[in-house]
C-alpha cells in the first residue's frame, strides 16, 4: 500500500515483501555500488525515510519517519533517526 502518494523512489530490483506500507517521500535505493534493499512481509516505512544499499529489512520492521537505515532492521524492530538505531518500545501500563 502507498500512503499519500508523491516523490517515492524504488530501486527496479528491489524485492519488496507483502502486506507493505510506503509514505511520501520514501526512497528504497541502492548506494554506492551495492544492491538495493529487501523488505519483508509487514513492514511499514514512515514518510520520507530513505533505505539504502543491500541491506534486508525483517518482517514487521517499522521504519520511522525520516529514518535513514543503512544497515539490517532484525524482525518486529523499530528503527528512528539519522543513521537509524533500534528503540525499546515504551510498556504500556
Amino acid at each position: 500500500m502507498i500512503h499519500h502518494f508523491g516523490g517515492i523512489i524504488i530501486h527496479p530490483s528491489s524485492v519488496i515483501g507483502a502486506h507493505c506500507v510506503l509514505r511520501h517521500g520514501v526512497t528504497i535505493g541502492a548506494r554506492d555500488k551495492s544492491g538495493p534493499p529487501t523488505l519483508g512481509d509487514n513492514v511499514v516505512v514512515g514518510a520520507y525515510a530513505q533505505l539504502l544499499g543491500s541491506i534486508h529489512i525483517g518482517d514487521g520492521a517499522r521504519i520511522g519517519a525520516m529514518a535513514v537505515v543503512l544497515h539490517d532492521v532484525p524482525t518486529g524492530a523499530t528503527v528512528v533517526g539519522n543513521p537509524a538505531r533500534i528503540i525499546t518500545p515504551r510498556s504500556r501500563s
